[in-house]
């Protein structure tokens, strides 16, 4: 009997412990909400198409280059995925008067960036690694306008970004759809998604398509040998097999004259040991 009080008193214990735990759990979540994250589009990379990096590296370069670096590319280095020579480099993507040796950084001065924006533009090399494809692509798409804010706009992925809408003219403008929710754990209004205000110079079909091809360029560059690697991780796995079939061979044709103590092959022998 005293062990089973025993017993019970640790059950209790427990219980007590679970129950506090639980309820602290409770008070926790309750004074100190999830912020709530609006969706993110969804999107398919394919960086074997030629064509979408091409328009993705068209207009980084012609675009946002004015303001972001891509630190980790040198302008030599898209010949080979665009599928161009070093004229056409020169041409559609070389927009300043850089070496093609030199890494692409946006000619902006830090101060003047500081000045217009607040903060310094980021290099964009790494920013699909930071963040992911998705949130690149909705944060593309999801500029809304907002007379608050210096720029006149904001972004559902980001909000009170510095960045101002640099599609507008091409997207046209949006207006957010707002639903009741938590930011920095206190009730707020939250931008879920937009919807068309104005119209700009291409259909939403066109400029989806622009945003994916940019989307694509920045995958690129984020890891540019990742096509190399594909293709000879492929050859190092067929070496590997026949490694595989080359050392079977070799083990039948070695132990096939030699006779252990214990049986014809070698486990035999230290089975019975």
């Amino acid at each position: 009997m005293p062990g089973l009080f025993r017993h019970k008193g640790w059950l209790a214990a427990g219980v007590m412990a679970a129950t506090c735990a639980l309820a602290f759990t409770g008070v926790a979540s309750a004074t100190h909400p999830a912020n709530t994250k609006p969706p993110l589009k969804h999107i398919n990379i394919n960086l074997n198409d030629t064509e979408a990096l091409r328009t993705g590296a068209v207009f980084f370069m012609h675009t946002c280059a004015a303001c972001h670096s891509l630190q980790g590319l040198r302008f030599q280095s898209l010949a080979s995925p665009l599928h161009l020579d070093d004229k056409q480099v020169e041409k559609l993507i070389m927009v300043s008067t850089r070496r093609p040796l030199d890494t692409i950084v946006s000619p902006m001065p830090e101060t003047l960036a500081k000045g217009y924006f607040g903060i310094e533009p980021p290099d964009l090399t790494d920013e699909l690694h930071l963040r992911s494809a998705d949130w690149v692509y909705t944060y593309l798409t999801s500029f809304y306008a907002d007379p608050t804010r210096p720029t006149g706009a904001n972004n559902v992925v980001f909000h009170n970004v510095a960045m101002p809408d640099v599609f507008a003219h091409l997207q046209g403008w949006q207006s957010p759809v707002m639903k009741p929710g938590f930011r920095f754990d206190k009730p707020a209004q939250i931008a879920m998604g937009v919807e068309p205000l104005t119209k700009g110079t291409m259909t939403p079909e066109q400029f989806d398509g622009l945003a994916k091809d940019l989307v694509t360029f920045l995958a690129y560059a984020a890891n540019p040998h990742q096509q190399l690697s594909q293709q000879i991780g492929f050859w190092v796995l067929i070496g590997l097999a026949i490694f595989i079939v080359l050392s079977y061979l070799i083990y039948r044709l070695y132990w096939r004259d030699i006779v252990m103590p214990h049986g014809q092959r070698w486990w035999s022998y230290w089975k019975k040991r």
